[in-house]
């Protein structure tokens, strides 16, 4: 029998998830997969989002002990309250052998407290309400008694007005106690469950559903090691948690093993059918329907945008997402093209893209696009600035969008149904590749351009990420010029 460490609401919270999760984290917590960059920057806002609610209750007293120093954060939590301080930041509680930290505690009437969780999410979630219930059940086994327990979170609704951030208008609060009461009741149940589990062998549970939900995984790339690189079954179209475990039952893990008899949608036997097949699946006529309704030349657009927690920039809300970046890739019918990019890195990057972007896209040509995604951003730009609105009118009617052209006429092996551009372009331009450039993914990108505007790098760095973002935002739209020129080949 392995003697347990105590627990932690993060690690309870892990628990409901996935106990494979849990025991791992307390066991193997190395098996983990490397924080990325954009995970570490959710949780830096998250810190930054807390730090800055607790301007919703100012005078309080905040317990300083970190992670590592636990017992100590108890002590300083039991003087704090014996002194008689009536609100506390990050205060620690141990019960039932779980420890939690608070956001904020504050007083109440009659020797009561009320309790506030903060997350930088723009609403409240379900399982916040665990979290808080978990809080709760701690707070009041060691010897208060909580009045409310409350969510607070960023107000999506909220304007930046600039000079600092209204507090008052920023955050929501979340009465949240009837939710958080009605789930307290099996806390120590679970808590028992957990300490029986945690005692024993790593669970064996496939994977699913809980690999992604509520969260992603810390584990993933563990759990998931023993499928085959290539062409493994949960590449297949939104294949179901009941299908992906009947599969792995039957100990298929690759899509080339899959049964002819295996019942599938539609969609998803024809993307088996392909990859065994190892030859793309082209409907010709469907192709060149679709793709002689381009109008030459053929500006390709990508944009880079950043949705910011605390909103950056005056008129903007949480989480707006905001472009400041775009590329275009400006190609003729004969095959030749040039390149035009923008970057702003002025006070109101949305409206210096959108001005820009009006310029550069000339009157003649189809806008094509990978995604809907692009369509939503100037969607975006015409509501917050009506004056330019006619402008990103006449673009919008020049868009044609790739991925559903490539959706419905074209299937192909290495793609194995996905239609992302990060899995098409591979499969139809196997020479292309993401892997030379320091910026991935749009996340990343995001992170590195907030990091640059709000100056928390060298001058050094920030002329490297500025260079970094171009070249990224560059491949995108140079993928679609070479995609397109892959698809016009198979007509």
């Amino acid at each position: 029998m392995r003697n347990v460490a105590r627990l932690s609401k993060s690690k309870f919270q892990k628990g409901l998830q996935c106990e494979k999760a849990l025991w791992l984290e307390v066991h193997e917590p190395e098996s983990a997969d490397p924080v990325s960059e954009s995970t570490q920057w959710i949780f830096d806002q998250g810190t930054e989002v807390g730090r800055l609610a607790q301007g919703l209750f100012p005078g309080g007293n905040e317990v300083w002990e970190d992670h590592r120093h636990p017992d100590d954060a108890l002590a300083t939590t039991a003087r704090l309250l014996s002194e008689g301080v009536t609100t506390l930041y990050e205060p620690a509680f141990l019960f039932d052998g779980v420890l939690v930290r608070v956001d904020i505690l504050v007083a109440a009437e009659g020797g009561q407290w009320d309790l506030f969780e903060v997350k930088s999410t723009g609403s409240l979630k379900p399982e916040h309400v665990s979290d808080v219930a978990v809080q709760t059940y701690v707070v009041e086994g060691s010897g208060l008694s909580v009045r409310r327990s409350n969510l607070v979170h960023v107000n999506a609704s909220y304007v930046y007005e600039g000079y600092g951030y209204d507090v008052d208008r920023l955050f929501t609060t979340e009465d949240v106690t009837k939710e958080a009461r009605s789930f307290m009741p099996s806390i120590h149940d679970r808590l028992e469950r957990f300490r029986f589990m945690l005692e024993g062998p790593e669970p064996d549970l496939m994977i699913g559903t809980q690999c992604h939900n509520p969260y992603e995984c810390a584990f993933s790339g563990r759990c998931h090691a023993f499928l085959p690189s290539a062409h493994p079954i949960t590449d297949i179209p939104r294949l179901s948690e009941n299908s992906l475990h009947a599969l792995l039952d039957a100990g298929i893990t690759c899509v080339l093993d899959v049964p002819e008899d295996f019942p599938l949608s539609g969609n998803q036997a024809e993307t088996v059918v392909v990859v065994k097949s190892g030859r793309p699946c082209v409907d010709v006529d469907g192709l060149r329907r679709d793709l002689s309704k381009l109008e030459w030349p053929v500006y390709h657009l990508d944009f880079e945008t950043a949705a910011a927690a605390l909103p950056l920039w005056v008129g903007t809300h949480p989480h707006e997402t905001v472009p400041f970046l775009y590329s275009l890739h400006i190609e003729k019918e004969d095959g030749s093209f040039t390149q035009r990019e923008f970057i702003s890195a002025g006070a109101d990057p949305h409206r210096d893209v959108a001005e820009n972007l009006i310029v550069d896209l000339d009157a003649v040509g189809s806008v094509t696009h990978y995604t809907s995604y692009e369509k939503r951003i100037l969607d975006g730009l015409a509501a917050a600035f009506p004056d330019l609105a006619a402008g990103i009118a006449a673009i919008e009617v020049r868009m044609v969008d790739l991925e559903p052209i490539v959706k419905a006429n074209t299937k192909h092996p290495d793609a194995c149904g996905r239609t992302s551009i990060k899995a098409v372009l591979p499969a139809w331009c196997p020479d292309m590749s993401y892997s030379e450039f320091e910026i991935h993914d749009g996340l990343t990108a995001s992170v590195r351009y907030q990091k640059f505007v709000r100056h928390l790098v060298s001058q050094a760095a920030a002329d490297k990420i500025l260079a970094d973002l171009w070249d990224y935002c560059a491949m995108d739209t140079l993928a679609m010029v070479r995609l397109l020129d892959a698809l016009r080949a198979e007509i």
